[in-house]
């Protein structure tokens, strides 16, 4: 119970990494604020899951890329529950659109939700902070894509590589006040998902690519979460944790013969 009795505001929470997200939260003592902007019937089950645990829940609709969604979204917090402790911006959405083909729309989509949507949030729990007077911690879920990416991902990874820096940039204008800030960043994890936009997915299909030799889970995300929103990282601030199984360890997945590596540095 390493947060007993604060309260937590998970933004898309009623599926994916979200919803573990928000269990784990709960099952550490917290009262949690499910986020969703279009999975109402998953952000209620998650909510009824954390009540039958004993703790309070409620799932509120909100699109984090409007300041008025936002804004109500929090008084939906503070009627609820009164007060905010930790705040897991968590929302984003990853379409694959080729550079030459992206339209401005397009663009503006994925970096008001991603970027600018964790943003706000962010800037809204930080004042509610300040006024509490008791600290406080902001998580951002990153992406390994705001390091390394793949064709068709510009405006995912750029606003991914956004929130690695606003995570020390807040970081910075937030510690004194008490207010830590940190990015967690996951590898390849399991999401369902997957099930919708991949043809015959296998989530084991890259285990061997993998350096711990298995894909992620939501549970590995969120037991990282619930670590830097607890006193054990009290002394941890302005950092991005990769949770990859050892993914970014790497050169390059297909340097898998290291024979073949060696004999092209001999030459």
């Amino acid at each position: 119970m390493r947060l007993k009795d604060k309260v937590a505001l998970v933004t898309g929470g009623g599926r994916g990494i979200g919803r573990h997200i928000a269990l784990r939260l709960a099952d550490e003592g917290a009262d949690v604020l499910v986020n969703y902007a279009s999975s109402e019937a998953g952000a209620e089950d998650i909510a009824a899951r954390i009540r039958d645990k004993g703790r309070r829940a409620i799932a509120v609709r909100a699109n984090i890329a409007e300041r008025a969604d936002v804004d109500a979204m929090y008084e939906s917090l503070l009627e609820a529950f009164g007060r905010i402790d930790i705040l897991v911006n968590n929302s984003a959405i990853d379409p694959v659109i080729p550079f030459l083909e992206m339209t401005d729309e397009q663009w503006d989509r994925v970096i008001d939700i991603n970027l600018k949507g964790a943003y706000m949030c962010s800037q809204a729990a930080a004042r509610l902070m300040v006024e509490q007077g008791a600290g406080g911690n902001i998580i951002i879920i990153g992406s390994m894509h705001g390091m390394a990416t793949f064709p068709g991902m510009l405006a995912y990874a750029s606003s991914k590589g956004g929130l690695n820096a606003m995570t020390r940039a807040m970081a910075l204008d937030l510690s004194p006040q008490g207010i830590r800030v940190n990015c967690v960043i996951p590898g390849s994890i399991h999401v369902e998902k997957a099930y919708e936009v991949i043809p015959n997915y296998d989530p084991h299909m890259i285990d061997d690519q993998i350096a711990l030799g298995r894909i992620g889970y939501g549970a590995d995300i969120a037991a990282a979460v619930v670590f830097m929103a607890s006193q054990d990282a009290d002394y941890i601030t302005g950092t991005t944790l990769n949770v990859d199984g050892g993914v970014m360890a790497r050169m390059a997945l297909w340097f898998d013969d290291l024979q073949t590596v060696e004999r092209k540095y001999d030459e």
